[in-house]
């Protein structure tokens, strides 16, 4: 696969945030009017021969984005569809003068329509030389969050394999990605530690395609001459996942003269954890045998890490902490075994579980965050400050569903965690995937039907699921009409919650004013 790899820097700072693409274009985003949502974005070309014509400011939500200066010589086109991510903000040279020339630099002003919670974009950008041959780099840029969000759950793998002999030999992997991955870099090492082979993602392929995160398999095929019987080879891999994940091999052995060698090809998944009542979490680990032999070792897992480790300090995590849990593992073919505990009270809000499969002179060892984040989050906005909200989450595929009664903060955020109870969802088919619908339903607001929702963690660069209240429907019926207008006047002036509108303890006039601007609407 030859693809142009593309590096991102990104520096958060209270209301900037920069990033360099390979030492050639440098992108700032500076909060200039946070009470407007205004931004302004320098681009500065320190290339060599390439002039940049093109700049996207990408976000998944439609409608919010908008210019509110553009340079001379420049045109601003809104909502231009551009593949994975449709809703953006397009800035194109008008003439090849105006383009940005080696050296250069200029000035842009974007205004986010709608407040904005989570200041995260990817941003395009086109470069041409005196041929017109063009070039494309897309880049993640993020402003500190305003507001807390779901996280990526960081994780490590490292292992250590028995080189088999010094005739034709070759380390084959295919390493599996079942949870969308945001990030991630793998690594093989000889008993040396020279790297033999090195993989990087995101990488950016030829336009126009974006990946913003990457579901399938990764297979390499390395060369692996040289060797000494019995010197001990180094797999490491660290990745992020949306809060959680799942990864591991789907086949992992050594090729000697065309006759393959197996390894330890397992996969495992920490599934979110569950909150119990007594504040615990229980927490299920699923280990399954990828390969076409009996797997046959021994089992050790550590629940209350305060660290990631990697590298030579997770290949030998056992000597820095006694395990919560040992026992042996014997797995056939294609079979899994699931392992459920309970992480204390008393353990850090964010932590990361240590693993370890042995078997003989082969070891696999992974590393796991793990953060006590909600499988949903949303945004109300000011009018959905305190209003009650209900979720409903169907996979429209499996049937699987869930459904939640919650109350928005102060700030108009809601979240849903997943609780004693709940476990049946965790065990969907479908659950890591973007198929989920969900409806949001606050009180006294027409319903909002999201789609292709991820969970847990709502959307990859949005995680927040955005409501646009459309406030009038008091009786719950998603149709704005008649019914809604006489609640309110024979509830006139008491305080009756459903016909209280704007949530200010009075039926009134400002209630009143809500259904009649709205009237018809959703019906």
């Amino acid at each position: 696969m030859n693809r142009k790899r593309a590096i991102g820097i990104t520096i958060a700072m209270l209301f900037a945030s920069s990033v360099m693409a390979q030492n050639n274009v440098q992108i700032t985003i500076n909060l200039v009017n946070p009470v407007l949502n205004e931004y302004q974005m320098t681009v500065q070309n320190n290339n060599t021969g390439w002039w940049v014509d093109q700049t996207h400011v990408l976000y998944t939500t439609a409608g919010v984005l908008q210019a509110t200066n553009t340079p001379p010589s420049w045109a601003h086109l809104p909502d231009v569809p551009w593949d994975a991510i449709p809703h953006n903000l397009r800035f194109e040279a008008s003439t090849p003068a105006a383009r940005i020339a080696p050296g250069a630099s200029q000035t842009f002003g974007f205004k986010m329509n709608t407040p904005t919670p989570v200041e995260d974009w990817y941003i395009q950008f086109r470069v041409v030389n005196a041929s017109n041959a063009t070039k494309e780099y897309a880049f993640r840029v993020k402003v500190q969050q305003t507001l807390p969000t779901p996280k990526d759950a960081v994780g490590a793998t490292a292992g250590q394999f028995a080189y088999p002999g010094n005739s034709e030999v070759r380390f084959q992997y295919d390493y599996e990605y079942a949870t969308p991955a945001t990030q991630f870099a793998h690594r093989v090492l000889d008993a040396d530690s020279t790297e033999r082979d090195r993989v990087f993602y995101p990488e950016i392929p030829d336009p126009p395609h974006l990946e913003h995160y990457f579901i399938g398999n990764l297979a390499r095929d390395v060369d692996a001459n040289g060797g000494t019987a019995g010197e001990l080879w180094a797999f490491e891999s660290e990745h992020a996942h949306w809060c959680s994940g799942s990864n591991g091999f789907q086949s992992l052995r050594w090729l000697r003269d065309g006759t393959p060698i197996p390894l330890l090809p397992m996969s495992w998944r920490f599934a979110p954890s569950v909150r119990q009542s007594d504040g615990s979490r229980r927490v299920q680990l699923t280990v399954e045998n990828r390969g076409n032999r009996e797997l046959r070792g021994d089992l050790y897992l550590y629940t209350q890490g305060t660290q990631l480790l990697r590298g030579s300090a997770l290949l030998n995590w056992r000597a820095l902490f006694r395990p919560d849990l040992q026992q042996p593992l014997t797995l056939q073919p294609r079979q899994s075994a699931t392992i459920e505990f309970l992480v204390p009270a008393s353990a850090p809000a964010t932590r990361f579980f240590y693993a370890e499969f042995s078997s003989g002179a082969n070891r696999l060892t992974w590393a796991q965050q793990e953060i006590n984040s909600p499988i949903l989050i949303g945004y109300l906005g000011a009018l959905g400050a305190n209003r009650p909200v209900r979720v409903q989450v169907i996979n429209p595929n499996t049937g699987g569903s869930l459904n939640k009664l919650t109350i928005a903060d102060a700030r108009g955020v809601w979240r849903i965690p997943l609780e004693d109870g709940d476990e049946a969802i965790l065990d969907d088919s479908g659950f890591y995937t973007p198929v989920w619908l969900v409806t949001v339903k606050a009180r006294g607001a027409l319903s909002q039907l999201f789609t292709e929702v991820l969970l847990p963690g709502g959307d990859t660069l949005d995680p927040y699921l955005r409501s646009q209240l459309v406030l009038g429907d008091v009786n719950g019926d998603d149709c704005i009409d008649d019914a809604d207008l006489l609640l309110v006047l024979f509830n006139f002036g008491s305080g009756n919650a459903p016909a209280d509108l704007n949530l200010d303890g009075v039926v009134d006039d400002a209630d009143l004013l809500l259904v009649l601007f709205n009237f018809g609407a959703g019906c």
